[in-house]
């Protein structure tokens, strides 16, 4: 069964705040702690951001990969992690959805939840929040598409490890969406005056095995927390962890723990077999709820 709170095996674990390691074929959990607690996610937010935008390129025909945005003045004025977007530009999507994913642009996912939200950034807030309650993503609760922080601590975006880690499986089975997620560099404005080369936050792409995903975060109240993918051989893990004092500190601990997980013996997958990709009901619930009391 799986290993909840303090994870012996690793001591780092005290430090996070809370934490899941998931084995994704065999749908076993097998390391817990607080892992449904409410915590602040930061820029990990930026995976349903993505998710959604994703999601309405399935639906919608007026809009494509290549569809051309226009920079607006607002999205132009947000700071922290950005593209130093200038409203005298314009984008196609893709670029934009690259500049999220790898370098965590807080302007670029401004930018297209205020094209998806029709002119309203509120209005792709809300498709979040009734996104996540459908997900079923343990206490998802969204006041803005980047993760940066609000005035007050009831501003900041909310989820939990196991939802942020049932969010990055999702992303996984959207090729093009999984292809962000590994890209360590990118580059954009490649034929213009200042081309602009995205490098991604997350150091265990390239240097730990099977690392193919997925967002890194960090807001003062949320402490340096990352939700990683992995696959070795075939085998698929996804993690979480929130709340590390420092990046070195949370990465040196994801590796440590993705290392002691693929030592642990697979489960037996259930009678039922693993869910199919679309399946609604495929997130952990059932499961979590034999291993972690709501």
């Amino acid at each position: 069964g799986a290993v909840i709170g303090d994870l012996p095996a690793v001591p780092d674990s005290k430090t996070a705040t809370s934490g899941i390691l998931v084995d994704l074929g065999t749908r076993q959990v097998l390391w817990a702690k607080n892992s449904r607690k409410s915590v602040p996610i930061a820029s990990m937010t930026k995976m349903l951001t993505e998710f959604i935008v994703f999601e309405e390129l399935e639906k919608r025909k007026d809009v494509t990969l290549e569809t051309q945005i226009q920079v607006t003045a607002a999205a132009a004025k947000i700071g922290g992690s950005q593209i130093y977007l200038d409203p005298k530009e314009s984008f196609p999507l893709e670029d934009l959805l690259k500049a999220v994913m790898i370098s965590s642009a807080n302007d670029a996912a401004y930018l297209v939840a205020e094209y998806f939200g029709n002119g309203d950034v509120n209005a792709f807030v809300e498709k979040m929040n009734a996104r996540a309650k459908e997900l079923k993503l343990p206490c998802a609760k969204f006041n803005n598409p980047h993760g940066l922080p609000g005035d007050l601590a009831d501003d900041d975006n909310y989820c939990s490890a196991e939802g942020c880690s049932m969010l990055a499986e999702r992303l996984l089975e959207i090729p093009k969406a999984a292809e962000f997620a590994r890209t360590k560099a990118a580059s954009i404005r490649e034929n213009t005056a200042k081309p602009f080369t995205l490098f991604t936050h997350n150091h265990l792409l390239g240097v730990v095995s099977g690392v193919n995903g997925m967002k890194t975060g960090y807001i003062k109240r949320s402490g340096f927390c990352i939700t990683v993918t992995c696959d070795r051989g075939g085998r698929k893990m996804a993690a979480c962890v929130t709340g590390f004092p420092d990046r070195k500190g949370r990465d040196a601990f994801v590796a440590k723990l993705l290392e002691w997980g693929y030592k642990q013996k697979p489960a037996a997958p259930k009678a039922d077999g693993p869910a199919q990709p679309g399946d609604e009901n495929k997130n952990l619930e059932d499961l979590l709820n034999q291993v972690v009391p709501k």
